[in-house]
């Protein structure tokens, strides 16, 4: 018996089904039973993403709230090893993913993992991605209270929820518990800050709520919706807002197709307004089956231990030991412990790496690690007197770097290395000026503060450039015929709750005089800046025209024969850099399929039904009647560019986008319940009444769609 078929029968039946749907629509369309676009649109929803290099994927694996146990990193790493390259690499929205992944195998490594507890449903398309939370949940010592339940009720309420499959494009939320911002809230679609109030004596927990915040070419900073939302009101306006993102949102237009452009294009204040109304509209919805309690260590060892006297080792003494330890260890909310940061450079880790570093926090953090926005590894549940230990167990493994959260920090993104929208290597540009940082520019590392250098591949910003003190995106530049890797470059960025601001634009330059600007910019600042001035400070103060100035010369690009490095990338050293053409990436996904839907095939199923009525197969009937319903509302929403998956998501979609507008004039109020019901009474009490009950409520919606279809089609005539 094969490790996969031992593998399955662990597997949750429901998971299991839809692993093997997804396999046989994988064959289907090897096959060439299946078109491109439905195939991409299965793909994302499984997480499964077209890398750069043609015939592999890499595969998003969603980690919600970042929070991850010892054997779950350990899964993590033998997936990599079994089906992919070898190493993990960490996301800004806390996700892992694993690359070089061949399409057929894609099942067995999401069987292989989902054993584990681990799933990539809605890691990519038209969804709620990640459900991302502080870093520092649970632990820290000036949060509000724990925001990590949360983020993983809601992530349970909404996979899977109908309301979540069929978006115009991706929706992004975030949890933040404490009193600074390590969630970057304003850049999502939903961010939800930990607030507390007290009436009666008794202590509310509830959210400071944004709203339709977002990164790519066109940034926009998240409105305050309210500086108290109830915890019991979370589904109720996370539903409430995605149902109007759903229904007026842009489909057509992909770049346009965020919740932020909806804001934009009604206003903020009709927005809110409408959100109150369709809050009302979705009522009270329970949550309390969506909690779990999250495993946390028994604190009772630590209470007895306070008072016992910390013996360290002589590592205290040593400079490496201070240094790291200045830089990743923090407080705690518990005394006897400390939060650990492990710097994880770019995000990549190997699979060897990653077992080593899980069975280190197995031993000293409890079995819990978690994933920063910062594309670092957090362990929470470190006891104070075991921090040199842990730090020699680090040393052996190559993962007691100093530098989190400094400089030599920098965040960036695959870029051109793997992704398909990649323009040049951000990781390459990120590899030499991590190299450059533990060499030539050494010295800034500590002069300069808590810089933050982020480097995405694209200006779809994944690596989060926009607020970033000193930002780069990936372009490129023609001269004398050729073409030179280049980048963006911003400065003043910074994600700090109200204060979060975007960058700047300094100019474009060749990607080898990126080090360059970065060495100008640090030079300037360290001597000219004022004490105790920050980064921004100093370029608000001294002004972008200045900084402008200062680099301008940069901006030059010698000729081929002078100096052919300028035409080649980072990482990518001879080899002809190009702009690949005509290469669609798959951030905005895909909508419809090329099959278009017609009104035949549900009166195909309507006769079907007939006749398993005239068979007395009443069961068979129902399902055939709801099939129906399902076909028929699918042929208006395809004109609306939606293309459910499922006939629950066609009947919903229908409500949502054709009832709940208007433009069916009152007709067909809640058709998705009432189909639901219909559904449910005929396969509960199989019979005649009930299976023409529902084939009966069937034929109107095919008759009415067929009308609207054709006043549609005399419209247009």
């Amino acid at each position: 018996m094969s490790f996969e078929i031992i593998e399955r029968e662990l597997l949750p039946a429901d998971i299991g089904a839809e692993l093997d749907h997804y396999e046989a629509q994988i064959l289907s369309y090897r096959q060439n039973q299946l078109d491109e676009t439905k195939m991409q649109k299965f793909r994302l929803h499984f997480g499964t993403y077209a890398q750069r290099q043609e015939g592999v994927q890499m595969q998003r694996i969603k980690i919600p709230g970042g929070f991850l146990r010892s054997d779950q990193l350990t899964r993590l790493a033998d997936a990599a090893d079994r089906y992919g390259s070898g190493f993990l690499h960490f996301t800004t929205r806390e996700d892992a993913q694993i690359y070089y992944v061949k399409l057929e195998e894609v099942p067995n490594l999401l069987r292989f993992l989902a054993v584990g507890g681990i799933t990539s449903r809605e890691a990519c398309g038209n969804t709620v991605r990640n459900i991302t939370s502080c870093y520092r949940a649970g632990t820290a010592a000036d949060e509000a209270f724990n925001v990590l339940p949360y983020a993983h009720g809601l992530f349970r309420f909404l996979v899977r929820n109908k309301w979540n499959q069929n978006l115009g494009r991706k929706f992004k939320i975030a949890f933040e518990g404490c009193r600074e911002d390590h969630s970057r809230l304003r850049i999502h679609d939903i961010g939800l800050w930990a607030a507390t109030r007290v009436s009666s004596g008794v202590t509310e927990h509830g959210f400071r709520v944004y709203l339709g915040g977002g990164l790519g070419a066109g940034p926009h900073l998240a409105y305050l919706y309210t500086d108290f939302l109830p915890a019991s009101e979370l589904f109720n306006l996370t539903a409430a807002a995605l149902r109007l993102f759903d229904r007026y949102g842009e489909r057509k237009a992909r770049m346009k197709a965020r919740m932020k452009f909806l804001i934009e294009t009604m206003g903020w204040e009709k927005f809110r307004a409408t959100l109150d109304e369709e809050r009302i509209l979705v009522g009270p919805i329970p949550q309390g089956e969506y909690f779990e309690t999250l495993d946390t260590p028994d604190l009772i060892g630590p209470l007895q231990k306070r008072d016992r006297l910390n013996v360290l080792s002589a590592a205290v003494a040593d400079d490496n030991f201070q240094a790291w330890a200045r830089d990743s260890v923090i407080a705690h909310a518990d005394r006897a412990f400390r939060g650990v940061h492990v710097r994880i450079k770019l995000g990549d880790l190997t699979s060897e790496r990653a077992r080593a570093l899980a069975k280190i926090a197995e031993r000293f953090s409890a079995d819990q690690l978690r994933i920063s926005v910062e594309q670092n590894i957090y362990l929470p549940w470190v006891r104070q007197e075991e921090l040199t230990d842990l730090y020699l167990a680090l040393c052996e493994v190559g993962l007691a770097e100093r530098g989190v959260g400094t400089l030599a920090d920098v965040t960036a993104c695959p870029g051109s290395d793997t992704c398909r929208l990649g323009i040049a290597s951000a990781k390459g540009l990120g590899s030499a000026l991590d190299e450059a940082f533990n060499s030539s520019l050494s010295k800034y590392v500590d002069a300069v503060g808590p810089v933050k250098i982020k480097i995405s591949g694209c200006p779809n910003g994944c690596a989060q450039h926009a607020i970033a003190h000193i930002g780069f995106y990936s372009a490129a530049l023609s001269h004398e015929d050729h073409v030179v890797p280049a980048h963006f470059v911003t400065v003043g960025g910074q994600a700090e709750g109200p204060l979060t601001q975007f960058g700047l634009l300094l100019g474009k330059f060749p990607a080898k005089n990126c080090l360059k600007v970065t060495e100008t910019l640090l030079t300037y600042f360290a001597a000219e800046k004022e004490p105790d001035e920050s980064f921004n400070m100093f370029v608000r103060r001294v002004g972008i025209p200045k900084l402008r100035e200062l680099t301008e010369f940069l901006q030059q690009v010698p000729s081929f024969q002078d100096d052919p490095s300028f035409f080649e990338d980072y990482g990518h050293e001879h080899e002809r850099f190009a702009v690949r053409k005509g290469i669609r990436g798959e951030c905005a996904g895909s909508t419809v399929a090329e099959k278009i839907p017609v009104i035949e095939t549900a009166r195909d199923w309507l006769a079907q039904a007939a006749a398993y009525i005239y068979h007395r197969e009443y069961s068979h009937a129902v399902i055939a009647a709801y099939e129906a319903a399902a076909a028929a509302a699918r042929v208006p929403l395809y004109q609306r560019l939606v293309d459910p998956f499922t006939s629950d998501e066609a009947l919903w979609e229908f409500e949502n986008l054709l009832v709940l507008t208007g433009d069916t004039q009152g007709q067909w109020q809640g058709i998705s319940t009432k189909f639901e019901r219909l559904r449910a009474a005929g396969l509960e009490t199989p019979g005649e009444e009930s299976a023409r009950e529902i084939l009966n409520e069937t034929s109107g919606l095919v008759d009415y769609i067929s009308r609207l279809e054709l006043r549609v089609a005399r419209n247009v005539a």
